[in-house]
């Protein structure tokens, strides 16, 4: 699965929200316990985040940079990075958000929450090995930090290391048996591996557990449809198009089965719904001149 649709499925979600807590409030609640003194420095802070929140990304880093200045060794400042590359994020300079994560882990190497939120950066910039460094360091303080390890795997499968990458998703699975993220991302490692008996039950489980989740029957589909088990693969389409409110990957999927079994005017009028009802792919002109 690509960082589009880890973001898709709701895996990533960079600049955005820190440990389910998102980032913006997280600045702003921890300054509940800073002393009196601090108070400049807490309001140049609480004023720069408005701005951040308003879109107002320069005012945004300005702000940041004066509070930072105000109290080099301020115990806050870790968030106060983070969102200083979350400014410069936006702004799409990207390198000014490595420039900031540079300096900010400088000071506090050991930050786990600055480590993590550069390694989801560089993910999304598909610079993996330095991604890979810093999930790494975050284990040698932590090895059981479920987002390092599950991101960790992510690129190891990507490396094509399966072995590693499963033992990742195990470690999280073995604390935490019912994360779909985990076992969603272990079944699509195994149909890599080829091992479609171990993916179909953990699909078949998860589709079981959240009937609602068209990505599961797609990836089961794509299983059986690998097998040239064209039949199954309908199954699973027709059963995510009985459950699922976002029925459009389905039913293109169920198009492409349809062309692939000669069921061709079947698929044309899969098509010709999705036409109608405003959906476009680039892969329908295709399917439309296979099904003349």
């Amino acid at each position: 699965m690509s960082i589009a649709g880890l973001m898709k499925y709701g895996v990533v979600e960079t600049g955005k929200r820190l440990f389910g807590l998102p980032l913006l409030a997280l600045v702003l609640a921890v300054f509940v316990n800073i002393p009196a003194y601090s108070q400049s420095y807490r309001e140049a802070v609480t004023t720069a985040t408005g701005l951040l929140e308003e879109g107002n990304f320069d005012g945004a880093i300005a702000g940041y940079e004066k509070a930072l200045a105000m109290d080099t060794l301020n115990s806050m400042n870790e968030f106060i990075y983070a969102n200083l590359a979350l400014a410069y994020m936006k702004k799409g300079e990207t390198g000014k958000v490595e420039d900031v994560y540079r300096r900010a882990l400088a000071r506090n190497p050991q930050s786990k929450m600055l480590l993590l939120r550069r390694a989801d950066f560089y993910l999304t910039q598909g610079k993996e090995d330095k991604a890979l460094r810093d999930y790494n360091d975050v284990l040698s303080m932590d090895s059981a930090d479920k987002q390092a390890l599950f991101f960790r795997a992510y690129i190891l499968t990507g490396k094509k290391k399966f072995a590693q990458a499963r033992k990742d998703y195990y470690a999280i699975l073995a604390s935490e048996p019912d994360n779909e993220k985990a076992q969603f991302a272990l079944a699509l490692l195994y149909a890599k591996e080829r091992d479609d008996s171990k993916a179909m039950l953990l699909l078949d489980n998860l589709i079981e557990r959240n009937p609602a989740n068209p990505e599961y029957y797609l990836a089961s589909s794509n299983i059986e449809k690998s097998g040239k088990r064209y039949e199954l693969a309908l199954i699973y389409i027709d059963e995510g198009i009985k459950n699922c409110k976002e029925r459009n990957a389905l039913n293109m999927e169920k198009a492409e089965l349809l062309v692939a079994m000669d069921r061709y005017d079947e698929a044309r009028r899969v098509l010709d719904a999705l036409s109608i009802s405003g959906y476009y792919s680039p892969r329908m002109k295709t399917l439309y001149k296979k099904c003349k």
